[in-house]
């Protein structure tokens, strides 16, 4: 026998038929499980009856919850075929079945028309020709007097569903303080709707602000529940945000907010608290350590932790209270308002009556306080923007106009040097001009109006000349600027705003040893003044920094708690090891162990990803932070369960609290009525409704954040490691 054929016959045959379906990995992880007829669900561990049909299997999978929950964290590029073909087909079928549900339902007493226009029962039909048995010939009669039927037969209205649905749009709509004084004018809505039943009578003042507002406000707030127990699998995050009322000797109003990491933008309202302050601080830090409590056990949905403002001294004392009540959870300070509280120190000292020996001397910012009361009149020579919203594009399309806008909004070199460039702005004539045709240029700094008279603006040109001239000048503003452009550039990553490179909570604690480090190394500052800076760095960073910060350093993959010092990062190790649950109960031995054990296999995984020769897409993504921490331990943290439970609720903690001016601005809601009207039930019902409203509709659209950004596959049939879990 020849060796081609010898071979030929050793070879092993190639299999008849067609290749088994690769779907059946997303089933089981049976070995071919097509040749069985029932096998385990690997997402629900349900014994299944397929009988070797693959269609047996999907149709379990389409009802399995686990299987759909882990759909829902996949990005659609990584989803199966077979399941987005058998999605698309169901919602056309509901979308066909709702389409034939409004048609049906769209037709006013559907059987009065069928009795009004009698058609033949259909046995009369059977014995005729075929083509006369199709059902079209009184559908054309039941159109053509579908008007004049709907006018003689009358229709039942649910009044009470109307005057339900007719209260949410005025409490989302019509200004609130209008709302609660019942100044709103609603003639024409009045009209619309007498005009479609001479019955229906809008309800009063009273009814619109007690029954009508209190179903509103279930209605949102089973729909607020509903949403935090969609994101069950990551927990809510308390905001606190303390604002002062203009005016003498009012107390403060604290607002609660709570969010989730995957809708980090959209945080939903709770309440608006006044909070009474007395002579004692410490009575002050007792009641806002209950008022928290009292909002913690309140909460439904499991809370990670809270972060507060810590602009005020008594931050700590209250944050170390609270983390005896609560142990299992995390409390920090959040970075804006540390920054904003550094510029504060720096132009209005620290404002505080106690002498607690943490006040620092900073005399050299007396000359920095003088030179922006100097520059204060610069604005006036900018020609003033009519529409805000045109800025962007405006840059965009014209260069020329960079110096004239830009500089009202960056930087105070900018704009200086921009005064020294463009001499028109320095013209006497051109700037009494173009005030007198824009109208007047609005209130001074001193809350005075400012008529452009000529003799004003001669006065203005000439102070704002002698300061440019002057020979200090350039010095002045490099100083200015050595001081206050750090912050500047922490606070623009703070913005919140559609910036892909937002800070994460692991490099808090780099940020701050940055820009200590960019102080102790400026050139125009002097020895004295870099030691204040620094040391004001260093009170803000322990106002801010909590156990979440140091154990998101440890537990980021990217840095590994590379920038902590050896005893520090061994302390920070030692409490991961003492982590509670989220309840608060310690850890059984089991669990501590394999806590330890998980950890050093992360350390080594970590470890293996950064000094590997070929740069992993996962790990590139981790280091360039177009994956966040969070959506590492989300989705790739199972192999590390007992570990991954903690850096979820590390991680879901966010570094800043919401503004309230802001969330407020945003829904249309005025702060100054919350200031009011705070002990009102009412107005606290109308703020919440209207408020987390406007949040959940931007939250339903946007969609979740937990899901990383599509990237390119070669080959999107393939199944991943995050597929099958």
């Amino acid at each position: 026998m020849s060796t081609t054929a010898r071979d030929s016959l050793d070879a092993p045959r190639r299999p008849r038929g067609r290749p088994p379906n690769r779907s059946w990995a997303f089933f089981t992880s049976v070995t071919e499980p097509q040749k069985l007829p029932s096998a385990v669900c690997r997402h629900c561990n349900q014994l299944v009856h397929h009988r070797h049909k693959w269609g047996q299997a999907r149709t379990h999978l389409m009802k399995c919850p686990q299987f759909l929950n882990l759909m829902d964290t996949l990005p659609a590029n990584e989803m199966p075929e077979w399941y987005l073909a058998e999605a698309s087909r169901r919602h056309h079928l509901l979308s066909q079945s709702n389409l034939a549900t409004f048609t049906n339902h769209g037709i006013p007493n559907y059987q009065v028309l069928q009795d009004y226009h009698p058609t033949p029962p259909l046995s009369a039909l059977k014995g005729r020709h075929a083509l006369s048995v199709t059902g079209a010939a009184p559908v054309p009669i039941i159109m053509e007097n579908r008007a004049n039927i709907a006018v003689q037969i009358p229709i039942e209205r649910d009044i009470k569903e109307v005057e339900e649905n007719l209260a949410m749009h005025l409490f989302t709509t019509t200004a609130v303080e209008k709302i609660v004084d019942g100044t709103a004018k609603l003639s024409f809505l009045e009209s619309a709707l007498q005009a479609w039943s001479q019955d229906f009578v809008l309800p009063n003042r009273a009814k619109l602000l007690t029954e009508l507002l209190n179903c509103c406000f279930n209605n949102v707030k089973k729909r607020v529940a509903d949403f935090f127990q969609s994101g069950s699998m990551v927990p809510a995050t308390l905001l606190l945000d303390v604002t002062t009322p203009p005016g003498v000797k009012k107390d403060p109003v604290v607002h609660y907010m709570t969010s989730l990491a995957s809708f980090e933008k959209y945080p939903m309202y709770l309440e608006s608290v006044v909070a009474p302050s007395s002579e004692k601080k410490q009575d002050d830090v007792e009641w806002r350590t209950k008022d928290v409590a009292r909002m913690v056990e309140k909460l439904s949905h499991p809370v990670a932790g809270c972060v507060m403002a810590c602009s005020s001294p008594e931050s700590q004392r209250l944050r170390g209270l609270l983390a005896k009540r609560f142990p299992g959870m995390y409390f920090h300070g959040c970075m804006r308002d540390a920054l904003w509280s550094f510029i504060c120190h720096i132009f209005a000292g620290r404002r505080t009556t106690e002498d607690d020996g943490s006040s620092i001397p900073m005399s050299f910012v007396q000359e920095i306080q003088e030179f922006a009361l100097q520059c204060k009149d610069l604005a006036f020579f900018l020609p003033p923007l009519s529409d805000e919203l045109c800025l962007s594009e405006a840059v965009e399309s014209s260069k020329s106009v960079i110096h004239v806008s830009l500089t009202r909004r960056l930087s105070v070199a900018e704009a200086f040097f921009a005064i020294l460039q463009a001499e028109c702005f320095l013209d006497t004539d051109s700037v009494s001009n173009q005030n007198s045709s824009a109208g007047s240029h609005g209130p001074c700094s001193d809350g005075l109006s400012f008529a452009p008279n000529r003799a004003n603006v001669d006065h203005l040109q000439t102070e704002l000349i002698e300061v440019v001239q002057s020979p200090r000048f350039t010095q002045k503003v490099r100083k200015f600027l050595a001081v206050l452009r750090p912050v500047h550039t922490l606070l623009k990553s703070l913005d919140g705003g559609t910036s892909a490179t937002s800070l994460l909570l692991s490099e808090v604690q780099s940020c701050f040893s940055r820009l200590a480090h960019q102080y102790a190394s400026s050139t125009q500052l002097l020895p004295g003044e870099k030691n204040a800076l620094q040391a004001l760095v260093r009170q803000q960073q322990e106002n801010v920094v909590g156990p979440a910060h140091l154990l998101a350093l440890l537990l980021d993959p990217v840095l590994l708690g590379e920038n902590l010092p050896a005893d520090a990062k061994a302390d920070v190790e030692q409490k991961l090891m003492s982590s509670l649950r989220a309840d608060g109960t310690c850890l059984s031995d089991v669990d501590k162990n394999a806590l330890h054990a998980q950890y050093m296999d992360f350390k080594q995984f970590a470890r293996n990803l950064k000094t590997s020769r070929t740069e992993t897409l996962g790990f590139r993504s981790l280091k360039e932070r177009r994956l966040s921490p969070l959506q590492f331990w989300f989705a790739d943290g199972s192999k590390w369960p007992v570990l991954q439970s903690i850096a979820c609720r590390v991680f879901v903690m966010p570094v800043c609290t919401v503004s309230a001016s802001r969330v407020f601005s945003e829904a249309d809601v005025a702060l100054r009525y919350l200031w009011n009207e705070a002990d009102s039930f009412s107005a606290s019902q109308l703020a919440y409704v209207r408020v987390n409203t406007h949040q959940l509709d931007l939250a339903e659209m946007v969609g979740s954040s937990l899901m990383a950004e599509p990237q390119n596959v070669s080959n999107t049939n393939d199944i991943t490691a995050s597929m099958v879990v």
